[in-house]
């Protein structure tokens, strides 16, 4: 990674159109870039730990549609708003058992949570394909593979290591946490500092103002 590889996505930051605004303990951001794309992000207020990270694409045809412009992406966190899809020709609907995987972070780490995997913790194999930077997860019965990667890291262009890696399973869940290297948290603080700058509404104000 180069300091230009960092600055890239701080100015990107910086550039965009911001919106604050303080709900339930939460502090949301919502930025318009140059193209469109919007990103909405929501802190925990009183830790600053990033919550949810989900985006928007503008349809290239400047149409809007369900499966476009109203339809978000959840790079961190998870749509608790999604319900399960009913097949009504048949009266069925998606098997509550289903793995569901969704990104959970903390402060010094990004945490993958895979739920509805009741397999022992030695029936997981977990390893880094660095040519196509993902990682991938396989199970010994073969009753479960996924290639999954951390957009965080690619943003900046950092080198996969295993010694960050890890994982754990408790209560159907496997846990599969990645050590944030020190490039992520000193760019972590540079965008906390950036947001000091923003002004945040409340919720009840008229307007959330735009940067």
């Amino acid at each position: 990674m180069t300091e230009t590889t960092k600055s890239v996505w701080i100015e990107k930051l910086k550039s965009a159109k911001k919106a604050g605004l303080l709900q339930n303990d939460r502090k949301k951001i919502h930025y318009t870039f140059d193209d469109q794309t919007e990103m909405v992000e929501e802190y925990d207020a009183k830790t600053n730990l990033l919550l949810i990270r989900k985006w928007r694409q503008k349809p290239s045809s400047g149409l809007k549609t369900a499966a476009t412009s109203d339809s978000w992406t959840f790079e961190i966190g998870q749509n608790y708003e999604t319900r399960p899809i009913a097949d009504n020709t048949l009266g069925m609907i998606e098997s509550t058992t289903t793995p569901i995987f969704s990104r959970n972070d903390k402060n010094d780490c990004f945490e993958i949570r895979i739920r509805n995997l009741p397999y022992s913790i030695d029936t997981y194999q977990l390893t880094i394909d660095k040519d196509k930077r993902e990682f991938v997860l396989r199970t010994t019965n073969k009753k479960y593979f996924k290639r999954f990667s951390i957009t965080d890291l690619d943003r900046l262009n950092l080198p996969l290591e295993e010694n960050n890696l890890s994982y754990s399973h408790a209560n159907n869940t496997l846990i599969i946490t990645y050590k944030k290297p020190k490039a992520i948290l000193d760019l972590e603080k540079q965008v906390h500092d950036e947001l000091k700058n923003l002004n945040m509404k409340k919720e009840g104000d008229s307007d959330c103002a735009v940067n």
